[in-house]
């Protein structure tokens, strides 16, 4: 899955996270926030936790 800086992801959990930094091939430091919006944690994430992209910056 090709993910870029500032994407917009859904995690498996139902929470979202925008992505602030590509950190590895498979570890991505992010913003996550709940269904409201409301930022639960930075934090690193790993491919395997990402369900799909919902915004992608690079083709909007």
């Amino acid at each position: 899955m090709k993910i870029n800086k500032f994407d917009v992801v859904e995690l498996k959990d139902g929470n979202r996270a925008t992505i602030i930094e590509a950190k590895d091939k498979n570890i991505y430091f992010a913003e996550v926030v709940n269904a409201y919006g409301i930022t639960l944690d930075k934090r690193d994430i790993q491919e395997k936790e990402i369900d799909k992209i919902i915004y992608n910056s690079k083709n909007n």
